[in-house]
């Protein structure tokens, strides 16, 4: 693969991130990711008008194998552990996998045939984890816990309207299995409105926080915080 095309996949899958984060309850995580792969791509398109002689392609395969494979452990510790981000695992996968095919292919007439087997199981291994990761992550999404987090941020942060502030985040934090995590979204919606002396919107989210119980089923935890 050229280093050229190199480069334009790490723009393409850069800018998705960027793209994306914006319906990530926090989107500075994948935008970050982002941001890195723009600047990765830039080095890749300033390498190929070097003066000096060196094998392009196998570097530069082998440095985005590298560094996709530290952002896909973090994006996967992101999805599992704090679930704050569920798009950079999936999307750095596809580069390390496209690195690790090119250097496996790269090898494979002069490997011996052990190499070769051990060189076919580890691609399997990684595209069945890019399967799970992308399946967990685009198809699945971000658990409705997410949004109530983000959406208490952006209450502290002071920033309650638009579809990036709290009212937002609290609105797409629904889950129809946890009904618990509603109720605490109807709360935080009945006191920003509220606090935004809209009596309508208030009194909507009253009557729905009362059919799943009332203030008595929240938290006494969140109601402090919110």
């Amino acid at each position: 693969m050229e280093v050229v095309a190199w480069a334009g996949i790490l723009v393409l899958i850069g800018l998705i991130l960027i793209y994306l984060s914006k319906d990530q309850p926090f989107p500075e995580i994948s935008r970050f990711h982002g941001i890195i792969l723009l600047c990765l791509a830039g080095f890749v398109f300033i390498s190929t008008s070097s003066p000096r002689a060196f094998d392009e392609q196998r570097i530069t395969a082998t440095i985005i194998t590298i560094i996709s494979g530290i952002q896909l452990i973090i994006g996967t510790w992101h999805m599992v552990s704090t679930q704050r981000d569920v798009i950079v695992g999936p999307l750095t996968g596809i580069l390390l996998c496209m690195g690790a095919v090119f250097l496996f292919a790269d090898d494979w007439a002069l490997a011996s045939k052990n190499e070769q087997n051990l060189a076919f199981i580890t691609i399997s291994f990684l595209l069945l984890l890019e399967s799970y990761l992308f399946f967990k992550g685009m198809i699945i999404g971000i658990p409705a816990k997410m949004w109530s987090l983000a959406g208490l941020r952006n209450i502290e942060r002071g920033l309650l309207q638009g579809e990036r502030g709290a009212i937002g985040c609290f609105e797409k934090a629904w889950d129809m299995e946890e009904e618990y995590i509603n109720a605490m979204s109807y709360l935080a919606l009945e006191k920003i409105y509220s606090h935004l002396k809209n009596k309508e919107l208030q009194s909507e989210y009253h009557e729905k926080l009362l059919r799943l119980g009332g203030i008595n089923s929240v938290y006494p935890a969140w109601i402090d915080a919110i």
